[in-house]
């Protein structure tokens, strides 16, 4: 979820990490209700660090995600720190419901990790006294115990078996040993959803916080299970059976004017460039746009045209191509046959094919 709203901290092992503006929100948030409760200037730096601590721990849940899928074969682009938690970037998640189960537990397995080394430092190397420990506000005296109470926190709180949560991912995959992925994803979908009404009906009445968490369950929960409906429809097609191959084109040197004109016209997402007859790139419509702001009407469309950087192939399974336009935002790309090029595809044409075999099987 990387964006030009993020804030890039790093490239721990080859993995991009990055905090989303909205953190700055709740810094603000913190500072704001501390300041109405009285609380001195040390005092508010000290919830501050308090906070960049648990999201540090948070940071190692993800990475604890990230790296396992990794040692299994997965492929990860990022993770990004939001709000409400962290959120790791997996393009190729293990199909193996064992995979899935580990990977699954490594977040909240850091986290249990971490709970147990502070333990074990408040209770053998530097011993205190539990019953002096107050809780009103966050001190040097309480700091660790509260941090290690926060990780214990986020165990139990990922361990709910609702989807996007670590709990629904665990639960899932335990119920693929015995069904399909899908209908296992259905049902785990239905139990987070359950679990979603609680909270925002509890939030009602004690904490509004418990609402946005509960409607955050809600739309994970929707969006995994569509998801798996894609894959579980899209994995028996492939490129070949989407290609396009009436697809508008323009010769390089056209001018902007001729493609704005064109693109009025008969509104494409993209035009396939050629230059003497054969395939020179792609022309989209923010190609056109960022262009004429630019170079103006008079500008060459071979100056914008470009490839893409990703290799899809007519025998490519579809789901693998549509996961790969959608990480990299891609309207339409070029499809490609033993080396040449053969048509296009676009996100577009995919979802309608989906939409259409999900209505008659």
């Amino acid at each position: 979820m990387q964006s030009r709203f993020s804030l890039k901290l790093g490239k721990p092992f080859g993995i991009k990490v990055s905090i989303h503006w909205t953190f700055s929100l709740l810094i603000a948030w913190i500072v704001f209700i501390s300041v109405n409760r009285g609380l001195e200037f040390g005092q508010i730096m000290m919830h501050i660090l308090f906070i960049l601590a648990i999201f540090g721990c948070v940071l190692l849940h993800e990475l604890g995600h990230s790296l396992a899928a990794i040692k299994l074969g997965g492929k990860v682009q990022s993770i990004t720190l939001l709000p409400i938690g962290g959120m790791a970037s997996i393009s190729e998640m293990p199909e193996k419901p064992r995979d899935e189960f580990l990977i699954s537990a490594a977040g909240p397995l850091v986290n249990v990790v971490i709970a147990g080394l502070i333990w074990f430092y408040l209770s053998v190397i530097s011993p205190i006294d539990m019953g002096e420990i107050t809780y009103e506000v966050i001190t040097p005296g309480n700091f660790l115990v509260m941090l290690l109470t926060a990780n214990l926190f986020i165990v139990a709180f990922n361990l709910i078996p609702a989807f996007p949560m670590d709990g629904g991912r665990l639960f899932r995959s335990a119920l693929s040993i015995r069904m399909s992925k899908l209908k296992a994803t259905r049902i785990a979908k239905d139990i987070g959803q359950i679990f979603a009404i609680m909270f925002i009906i509890t939030g009602f009445f004690h904490n509004p916080f418990l609402i946005i968490i509960g409607f955050f369950i809600l739309l994970g929960a929707k969006g995994e299970y569509e998801m798996m409906k894609y894959r579980d429809i899209l994995n028996n097609y492939t490129v070949r059976d989407v290609i396009k191959k009436d697809y508008e084109e323009l010769d390089e040197n056209d001018n902007l004017a001729t493609a704005a004109e064109k693109f009025a016209h008969t509104s494409p997402r993209g035009f396939v460039v050629t230059s003497g007859g054969k395939y020179a790139g792609i022309l989209t419509r923010n190609d056109l746009i960022r262009g004429l702001n630019t170079n103006g009407k008079e500008g060459r469309v071979g100056d914008l045209a470009g490839g893409t950087e990703e290799d899809i192939d007519t025998d490519m399974v579809l789901f693998d191509a549509f996961k790969k336009m959608q990480m990299k935002k891609l309207d339409i790309v070029p499809v490609t046959e033993k080396g040449k090029f053969a048509g296009i595809i676009e996100l577009e044409g995919i979802n309608e094919f989906f939409l259409i075999r999900n209505a008659i099987r």
